[in-house]
């Protein structure tokens, strides 16, 4: 090896080595690289052998798991809420700006809400707090829908199934 091969390049204008000089990583640089990479990969693990959202983005990927059967259902996680002096429950928007949460957030709790469906109070309130402006709810409604698929179409209306339901206090 020559002198010459050791020697980085220069930027003749300011004196400083310029970008193409490349140095090895240090034994620290390597080192929290190599932790950050095994947390990741620790936390990855965790969340899919606990298949849970919790770790986002790092938590249960079983969503991409398994292929959707062509002639099978799609299933929609909804909500609704009964207001005073309307005859039929309102579909209400499952989003922060609504009711203060995702519907993945809800989905991936689906079991804890429907055994505790006092957890709806929670969504009653955060509606309250969000519309101010608006009635308040009098009863909550946790809902799914059931798309039957024909060749990867929908075909029919939609089924309704009731999962849970609150009276808001």
């Amino acid at each position: 090896m020559v002198d010459s091969d050791l020697t980085a390049e220069v930027d003749p204008t300011t004196g400083r080595p310029t970008a193409s000089a490349k140095e090895p990583l240090s034994g620290w640089s390597i080192g929290w690289r190599l932790g950050a990479t095994l947390v990741a990969l620790v936390i990855l693990t965790c969340g899919q052998f606990l298949n849970t959202n919790d770790f986002f983005p790092l938590g249960s990927l079983t969503q991409y798991a398994t292929a959707k059967d062509l002639n099978g259902t799609v299933n929609s996680t909804c909500l609704e809420a009964q207001f005073p002096g309307e005859d039929e429950p309102r579909r209400l928007g499952f989003n922060a700006a609504t009711v203060g949460i995702e519907r993945g957030d809800i989905e991936s709790q689906l079991d804890r809400v429907v055994s505790h469906p006092e957890l709806l109070q929670t969504l009653a309130d955060s509606y309250e707090r969000l519309h101010p402006d608006d009635p308040k709810p009098e009863e909550m409604i946790l809902c799914r829908t059931v798309t039957q698929l024909e060749n990867g179409h929908s075909v029919g209306e939609p089924t309704k199934k009731i999962l849970a339901t609150w009276e808001v206090k």
